[in-house]
C-alpha cells in the first residue's frame, strides 16, 4: 500500500488537480457536469471491474463497493430519469485492466477516491445547505464504513500480494492504479468544461 501512495502520486495529483467540487464558486450545473463525468466513467469501469473480479479476490467484497447505483440517486434527484442516464455519455480511453493485479490498482483509486470524498461531502453539505441537491449519496458511499472499508480493501490487497508472491504482480498493481489515475483525470477534463448539463 505505500508502495502504490509512491509511485501514484504524481498521477493522483494530476488527477485531483481535475477535481473542481471544492471551489467557492462551484454552481449547481458545475456539480451535476461532475456527477455526470463520474457516471460516464464509473458505469463501463465497474462493468469491467466486475469481469475481473467476480470471485478472484473474495476478502475485497468487490460486490459492495459499486458507485452507479450511488451516482444514479444523485443523478436522478438533479432531474435525471432512467432515459436520460442512459444517455450520457460513457467514457471509451478506460485503463487497460488485462489481470487481477491491474483490477486492484485501478479499485486502489476509487476507493481512495471514496475515502478523499469525505472531505468533499463536508463542503458540499455546506456549499449547498439551502438548495435541493438530494444526499450526495455517492460521497456518503458507505456512511459510517468508510474508514473500515478503507482498510478491508487495503487488507485484500495485502493478502493477494502474499499470495503471489511476484515482483510482477505488485508491479502490475501499481501500473493498473497509474493507469487509472491518468484515464481518470483526462475523462473528468475532457467532460466537465463548462458545457451545458445533459439533464
Amino acid at each position: 500500500m505505500q508502495r502504490l501512495k509512491t509511485e501514484t502520486r504524481p498521477h493522483h495529483e494530476r488527477t485531483e488537480a481535475a477535481v473542481r467540487l471544492m471551489d467557492p464558486g462551484l454552481t449547481l450545473g458545475d456539480y451535476r457536469r461532475h456527477l455526470e463525468a463520474l457516471h460516464g466513467f464509473y458505469v463501463p469501469l465497474e462493468s469491467q471491474l466486475a469481469a475481473r473480479l467476480d470471485g478472484a479476490v473474495p476478502a475485497l467484497r468487490a460486490h459492495e463497493r459499486w458507485k452507479v447505483p450511488l451516482l444514479e440517486q444523485d443523478l436522478c434527484a438533479l432531474g435525471h430519469d432512467a432515459s436520460s442516464l442512459a444517455r450520457l455519455p460513457r467514457c471509451a480511453l478506460l485503463p487497460p485492466l488485462p489481470g487481477v493485479p491491474e483490477a486492484l490498482g485501478c479499485v486502489y483509486v476509487l476507493e481512495g477516491s471514496t475515502l478523499g470524498g469525505q472531505l468533499i461531502l463536508r463542503h458540499l453539505k455546506r456549499h449547498f445547505a439551502n438548495t435541493p441537491v438530494g444526499h450526495f449519496a455517492v460521497f456518503q458511499a458507505y456512511g459510517d464504513e468508510v474508514g473500515s472499508m478503507w482498510r478491508a480493501f487495503g487488507q485484500a490487497v495485502l493478502e493477494a500480494s502474499s499470495q503471489a508472491a511476484s515482483e510482477d504482480f505488485d508491479a502490475r498493481v501499481v501500473k493498473g492504479a497509474q493507469d487509472t489515475f491518468d484515464a481518470f483525470g483526462a475523462w473528468l477534463l475532457r467532460e466537465t468544461a463548462h458545457v451545458p448539463s445533459r439533464a
